[in-house]
């Protein structure tokens, strides 16, 4: 019976990735947590993440979606991403998820409250702070996506460029995040075999949530995420 429901949370996870670039880990991760430790899921779901973004870069493109501040962002989030490695491997794993949750809900709340004009433009050094912290969570807890949609929301930005720059962003982090997990023991052969469990389902639901994406509004794709992050914030830090 376990085996389902980690089917269906990989499936309902995966269709989220492919309509908004991210919220694969930010949806199974808490809930994958019943049946695995967090050292155990968080290198599987990187891989799975990294799979899935690798494919929304190559998919084909009209036009560039990608500027030099969604370059600094992604740049300084793949550096940071170090220091969340090795933070998972000094500290306890369940400290560290409940302590996000805690944290995303703030942000979550704090950016409801208080509305940005739709015409700020974001300086450089706002896109290399947010780099810098997303980073660091990424290498921690494999999530990136309830800060960077929340920073992303804030820049004012497209539904195609949201779910391009969050799938370069998860495609470096993660890139950087696996071979520092491989450093610190943290990948064997049981994380590979639950990964090739994970990734077909995972491409598909991809597939399926990319065709989703283009007839969604914008008003609509911001508060699917907003929901998302306050409920898997929420199971994060009950678990």
């Amino acid at each position: 019976m376990s085996n389902i429901w980690v089917i269906l949370i990989i499936v309902v996870s995966s269709l989220i990735k492919g309509m908004t670039g991210f919220g694969f880990a930010l949806l199974s991760f808490p809930l994958l947590l019943m049946w695995y430790a967090p050292k155990e899921i968080i290198p599987v779901l990187m891989i799975c993440n990294l799979i899935a973004s690798v494919m929304i870069v190559l998919q084909k493109k009209e036009y560039k979606l990608l500027d030099k501040q969604s370059y600094l962002l992604i740049g300084t989030g793949g550096l940071f991403t170090i220091a969340g490695v090795i933070a998972l491997s000094l500290i306890d794993g369940k400290s560290i998820v409940k302590l996000s949750g805690i944290v995303f809900i703030i942000l979550t709340v704090y950016s409801l409250l208080k509305k940005v004009p739709k015409d700020t433009a974001m300086r450089n050094r706002a896109f290399l702070s947010a780099g810098a912290f997303i980073g660091f969570l990424t290498g921690a807890v494999s999530i990136s996506g309830p800060p960077l949609a929340l920073f992303l929301n804030r820049a004012n930005i497209s539904n195609r460029k949201f779910r391009e720059i969050f799938a370069a962003f998860s495609m470096i982090t993660a890139i950087i995040a696996i071979f520092g997990y491989y450093q610190m023991g943290m990948i064997n052969l049981q994380t590979l075999k639950i990964s090739l469990i994970f990734v077909p389902i995972l491409l598909t639901g991809t597939i399926v949530g990319k065709k989703l994406n283009t007839v969604m509004s914008i008003e609509k794709f911001q508060k699917i995420y907003i929901i998302l992050t306050l409920i898997a914030s929420m199971i994060m830090i009950i678990n």
